[in-house]
């Protein structure tokens, strides 16, 4: 069974700073316990983009402080907060491809692990230069032809979520459509951050979902719903993945929610439960 620990928009910022009362630095510490209490079995940690709330290296430096606390295998990917050219000069051990993105690939249990740069310093969009899709291209074909199932992740969302963060998702989403069916590869999951929302569904008939991350959690908002589209300080979220020869289950870890525990007692038969492979 692989298990994957996913989380995005953390939005570190600078050491001591705390913006209306949220300290991310905090609630991103709260993340790192909750893996280590709850799934210190996870095969890897993804860092899925925004890990800065202003790309400045000292929100990095703190970041990398607080992430020492994790020991799970972890690669860290961009936003459209954060700044590319200041993290890999910052971090000389960057997951770095050949044309300078940050993007990678990994094989493990059966599945191919595709880490795709959709950030561009400067947009609050998404984009895939043609680079950045030749690679994807290389990658895929590798999982084609070795009939390796591929979960995907990247930081914007590719699927409309018929809200206003479409405005803002990836803007040629075709072409990243177009380039995954051409490719023939299995697409077991699609995984993206950047809108601070849960979500599930489909999109081109590939399986996709989004997290809300470290930060806030925005509403639903829709065409004809009134005022401002409210925002709100939990859950804080991250993501854990489950994948084996039949498939995935993706979970949302809310590590930080205002809903209160109700008593063991109320539930007893809860507490011998079994999972189906016991």
């Amino acid at each position: 069974m692989l298990k994957i620990i996913i989380m995005s928009d953390i939005h570190i910022m600078q050491p001591e700073e705390i913006k209306f009362g949220l300290d991310t630095a905090e609630r991103f510490k709260k993340a790192i316990k909750d893996v280590n209490d709850f799934h210190s079995d996870a095969d890897l940690c993804i860092y899925a983009g925004d890990i800065a709330d202003a790309g400045q290296v000292s929100s990095y430096q703190l970041f990398d402080n607080i992430r020492e606390e994790n020991p799970i295998k972890s690669y860290v990917m961009m936003g459209n907060h954060d700044d590319r050219n200041v993290y890999i000069q910052y971090n000389k051990d960057a997951m770095v491809d050949n044309n300078g993105f940050v993007q990678g690939a990994i094989e493990t249990k059966g599945y191919r692990v595709i880490m795709l740069d959709s950030s561009e310093p400067g947009h609050v969009e998404g984009i895939l230069c043609e680079q950045r899709l030749a690679w994807l291209r290389d990658e895929l074909a590798l999982a084609a032809q070795a009939n390796t199932p591929v979960i995907l992740v990247l930081h914007h969302t590719a699927n409309s979520l018929h809200m206003p963060v479409d405005t803002y998702k990836l803007s040629n989403a075709d072409d990243l459509a177009n380039t995954l069916k051409e490719s023939d590869a299995q697409i077991a999951q699609i995984i993206s951050g950047h809108c601070h929302i849960s979500t599930a569904g489909s999109w081109h008939g590939f399986p996709v979902a989004t997290l809300s991350g470290n930060q806030h959690r925005v509403g639903g908002f829709f065409k004809n719903t009134p005022g401002q589209q409210p925002c709100f300080e939990g859950p804080a979220q991250f993501l854990v993945l489950f994948a084996n020869e039949t498939g995935v289950t993706v979970h949302f870890h809310n590590y930080i929610d205002r809903n209160l525990k109700l008593p063991d007692a109320m539930f007893p038969r809860k507490k011998k439960q079994l999972f189906a492979d016991e």
